[in-house]
């Protein structure tokens, strides 16, 4: 892969901090820019004057947009460079939090709060190509640590820091990440090399429309999964879109001399095992930031502020199990670092099962932090084991891959687990009659279900190696 520097404005020793310095930043504030007003819609109703349907549309749409432009994020960079699609990302990043701090009724705000979602469902596949694509081999473990820490500590400060900006100046809440986005764009200026290679192969506009299409009934179906219910019309008319484009997407994609996604990735042992472990890690990633902050404010009554303020050491026990992780991933492969977190991870959860109305919020922060450790050694492993499985050249559509993946699995999980929660909830309701105590039955059922899908990892982790070298990929690659 040809590149070259810009005019050598960075000495080649401090090329790599300049580097990594623009990857974190930027996957933080994609980060926060996509949770930050998961504690704060309440508080657009009355900003606005509206209800709570029309403001759920700020992470509706932007959830939505998200999850349709990341399995496009491949091609864009192997046609355009990543350099180019993370510098226009996080520019456009920028300028999008300017136009939601500056929005004037709640209409516009959802129009540039989708608008930002583009840009924010790019950063995260751009940076985790340029880490296996820019970065010498024995820095990417480190680095995609770091990566992961970032991406950890965005969902742990912003519920923090959004409920009090919002109580204070609600524009702030777009505003107060400008200035790193600034800083994330000129340090990746500064340090990104440029490719001379770009691999204008034709756009498969066909392709395009099969997976957007076929996504999004999937994400409207999984977003509205429990008010509709699994078997209504309207549950079964979007799965069977779904499946219909995303089958015609697959069918087309491996006739394709020049395909959208590289779907050949599927023949990788590796990445397989890696992408099918990680996404029930995903998947039990979600039931514990959806459910724990939901007993915390129902049974608890606790506020967003100090929900996020009690959630803040687990995380950074996350970030601190990341790097960790990272630390020893050359030392010893993937396999020992994910079985360790993955039996950290099922304790933990298999702990919540056993949650009552008396559950001190120490109780709570004890195993959420036992869950962030064990998601922090596998999580970071996991991704690492099937990227390191695939040559560069194919780096930007296996991190297409898996984001778009982790976007489709990440609103299953919730539709799926919420449905099953109210669905235990209503069953323990109509014998004892609605109480605190129902929603600790219905968490608990969610955690024993959750802590039985954590285990299924346990196989598939066992499988994977992640020690295939350079010879190997490129074997692999030319088949």
């Amino acid at each position: 892969m040809e590149m070259k520097s810009i005019a050598g404005l960075v000495p080649e020793s401090r090329k790599y901090t300049f580097i990594l310095t623009a990857l974190v930043i930027g996957s933080f504030i994609s980060i926060y820019q996509s949770v930050s007003l998961n504690v704060s819609l309440p508080g657009f109703m009355d900003i606005f004057d509206t209800d709570l349907t029309t403001v759920q549309w700020l992470m509706t749409g932007f959830t939505l947009v998200t999850g349709l432009i990341a399995p496009l994020c491949g091609y864009l960079g192997n046609r355009f460079g990543t350099r180019e699609l993370f510098l226009f990302s996080v520019a456009g990043l920028i300028i999008s939090s300017l136009l939601c701090a500056f929005a004037w009724n709640i209409g516009s705000l959802i129009v540039f709060r989708v608008v930002q979602g583009v840009f924010c469902g790019t950063i995260q596949p751009v940076t985790l190509m340029i880490i296996y694509q820019m970065l010498p081999e024995h820095k990417r473990s480190m680095a995609l640590g770091l990566w992961s820490a970032s991406s950890v500590l965005g969902p742990a400060l912003a519920p923090t820091i959004s409920g009090w900006l919002q109580s204070w100046n609600w524009p702030m809440i777009f505003l107060i990440m400008i200035p790193f986005g600034v800083i994330a764009w000129i340090f990746g200026w500064l340090s990104l090399e440029k490719r001379t290679d770009y691999q204008k192969s034709a756009f498969d506009g066909i392709g395009m429309i099969g997976i957007v299409f076929g996504s999004l009934a999937l994400l409207v179906l999984f977003s509205n999964l429990y008010q509709w219910g699994i078997l209504s019309g309207k549950s079964v008319i979007c799965l069977i879109i779904g499946i219909f484009f995303l089958s015609h997407f697959i069918w087309r994609e491996l006739r394709m001399k020049e395909p959208l996604l590289e779907l050949r990735l599927f023949t990788n042992k590796t990445f397989v095992l890696s992408l099918i472990t990680s996404l029930i890690l995903i998947s039990s990633l979600f039931t514990g930031i959806y459910f724990i902050p939901l007993y915390l404010l129902e049974v608890h009554q606790m506020t967003p502020t100090e929900v996020g303020i009690l959630l803040l050491p687990p995380a950074l026990s996350m970030a601190v199990a990341t790097t960790v992780s990272a630390k020893y991933y050359e030392r010893v492969g993937p396999r020992p670092l994910i079985l360790i977190g993955t039996l950290f991870l099922v304790i933990a959860t298999w702990e919540f099962s056993r949650l009552t109305v008396d559950s001190t919020p120490g109780f709570v922060m004890l195993w959420m932090t036992f869950r962030y450790i064990g998601l922090g050694l596998s999580m970071t492993s996991t991704i690492n084991a099937g990227m390191s499985a695939v040559p560069s050249n194919l780096s930007g559509d296996a991190s297409s891959l898996i984001n778009w993946a982790r976007q489709v699995t990440g609103a299953m999980s919730i539709g799926i687990f919420t449905s099953f929660f109210y669905t235990r909830m209503d069953f323990y309701g109509s014998v004892d009659g609605l109480s605190p105590e129902i929603y600790v039955k219905g968490l608990n059922d969610v955690f024993i279900l959750a802590t039985i899908l954590t285990c299924l990892s346990i196989p598939f982790s066992l499988l994977l190696n992640g020690r295939l070298g350079y010879k190997k990929r490129s074997e692999w690659a030319k088949r």
